[in-house]
């Protein structure tokens, strides 16, 4: 049986990149925020400021947001069991 037809892509992360496929969120962050800035801003004056500033904060959300969950997915849930 081929491999890759059993590959499921947002659950297996797959490729050359290996373990580092999170590596992908910052080129993924910085796109969506360029897109964002292009469709909300009226002027170019402080685009890329703004690209900026919307690619740090997102960022810092998802890591926060990954943290959070490794937290409470290692830390909180053992906690709960009955036994």
């Amino acid at each position: 049986m081929n491999p890759i037809l059993a590959w499921i892509p947002i659950l297996q992360p797959g490729g050359s990149l290996g373990n580092y496929w999170w590596l992908l969120l910052f080129p993924l962050v910085v796109g969506i925020s360029i897109a964002y800035r292009a469709t909300h801003q009226s002027d170019l004056a402080g685009f890329w400021r703004g690209v900026l500033t919307f690619s740090v904060k997102s960022t810092v959300a998802m890591g926060s947001l990954g943290a959070a969950m490794y937290l409470f997915v290692y830390l909180v849930i053992p906690m709960l069991r009955v036994g």
